[in-house]
């Protein structure tokens, strides 16, 4: 009975831990060092494309530790560098106003002092002139719209691989975490069965006739 109960409830959890997403469940430290480290590598067993020792293992746990450091550093550090390239955004964009139009009042004011009211086609003339680079001044803040909306969806490609990637290798682990399991309780059953045999065998009193 015990045997039964005990292989029926092991197999139900094999079977949770195989088929565990990234949306639902995390691995917490705790039992990637157990059942993802030193259970492997207590049962002699090699994840594929890497090989479990000592060295991997204290090696992973140092690596582990450096890029917590180095998230927290680049998210700092990323945080200041978009804050500094909006603020140079904002101020490169008044500067640019206020100089185009400090450009404009000038250039009409040369122009109206020096042809007076008798050249009025040449009014006209700088007028069409300043029209066009009104009209270009105005394409310049479409293109940077459009760079940044290019900016912004390069990011969301990028984050979501990255999450993709993360979730696969979530959900690897949880399925590596169950194969380890499975083996574990395949070598505590097959023990018990052959030390449970051989104690009633040899417990048993007409086994060996004279």
């Amino acid at each position: 009975m015990f045997m039964v109960a005990s292989s029926v409830v092991l197999t139900v959890v094999v079977l949770n831990y195989h088929h565990r997403t990234s949306a639902n469940y995390r691995m917490p430290p705790l039992t990637q060092a157990i059942f993802l480290q030193w259970l492997p590598w207590c049962l002699r067993m090699n994840r594929p494309g890497r090989k479990i020792t000592l060295k991997t293992i204290r090696m992973s746990n140092k690596m582990k530790h450096m890029e917590l450091k180095e998230r927290t550093s680049r998210s700092l550090m990323a945080n200041v560098l978009d804050m500094d390239d909006d603020i140079r955004h904002c101020n490169m964009s008044n500067t640019g106003h206020t100089s185009f139009n400090t450009n404009l009042n000038s250039s009409f004011i040369r122009s109206s002092s020096t042809t007076g009211s008798l050249h009025q086609p040449h009014q006209h003339s700088g007028r069409s002139g300043m029209g066009i680079i009104l009209d270009d001044s105005e394409g310049c803040p479409s293109t940077q719209k459009d760079l940044q909306l290019i900016l912004k969806e390069i990011k969301f490609i990028t984050n979501r691989m990255r999450r993709i990637d993360e979730e696969a290798e979530i959900i690897s682990d949880w399925k590596y975490a169950a194969i380890v399991i499975d083996r574990l309780c395949l070598l505590i059953f097959t023990l018990f069965t052959i030390i449970a045999t051989l104690v009633v065998l040899f417990s048993a009193p007409h086994i060996i006739v004279q």
